[in-house]
């Protein structure tokens, strides 16, 4: 038999490291359990589109979306971000009907439905645009985490805002990222921050983010 002295010295390291690296896998675990989690935000939204209809949290489910988050008084990340997004819908040929693509106005105030319908005409025609109530339009951007703060400048103002694509499944749950990069070309991210290498792949890669593969 091991003597109690053999068994304190020998065993209780290898069993504390083994409880530490317990501790230390389940704790990841529910790290990235809680991550999934939060894929999902608490949608709940009445707005409109450029067109007219009215546009909910229901519209969100059945298909992915591209969404981005803009201005039509933008100088140039709106209007180069959405000429990227014209660019991909063409490059997406056949399944670019799977997906539902739309700019929500970050400026309630100027941004009318007129005013997005005819911006939006220099774009594809895929794109519907988002307005509404400031108190409706707030609870998106905040169910995404987007940023959009008024300037004021001498005669008038600006809005500082996120300038990234966000990405949604077919049950309106954020599956990642997608970044302009020198307003040229297009990258996807992951939720976990990964950029999907090479980019020469980006249809592929915004394919299988969007289970479309």
């Amino acid at each position: 038999m091991f003597s109690k002295s053999f068994l304190i010295k020998r065993l209780l390291p290898a069993l504390t490291i083994t409880c530490v690296g317990l501790i230390i896998y389940f704790s990841n675990l529910a790290n990235q359990n809680n991550h999934q989690l939060n894929l999902t935000p608490a949608l709940k939204f009445n707005l409109q589109t450029h067109n007219g209809k009215n546009i909910s949290e229901k519209d969100l489910i059945g298909s992915p979306s591209i969404i981005f988050f803009g201005f039509t008084h933008c100088p140039d990340v709106c209007p180069s971000s959405l000429m990227l997004l014209s660019n991909l819908i063409d490059e997406l040929k056949k399944d670019q009907k799977k997906i539902k693509y739309y700019f929500v106005t970050v400026d309630p105030e100027r941004d009318t439905q007129e005013s997005l319908k005819k911006y939006l005409s220099n774009f594809n025609a895929n794109i519907a645009g988002v307005l509404g109530k400031p108190s409706e339009l707030k609870k998106l951007y905040q169910s995404f985490d987007i940023y959009a703060e008024k300037i004021k400048l001498k005669k008038s103002y600006t809005i500082d805002h996120t300038a990234s694509f966000i990405l949604l499944d077919s049950k309106a749950r954020k599956v990642g990222t997608m970044m302009h990069e020198g307003f040229k070309e297009l990258i996807v991210i992951d939720n976990y921050g990964k950029i999907k290498f090479p980019k020469k792949d980006l249809i592929i890669h915004l394919k299988k983010i969007l289970g479309l593969l």
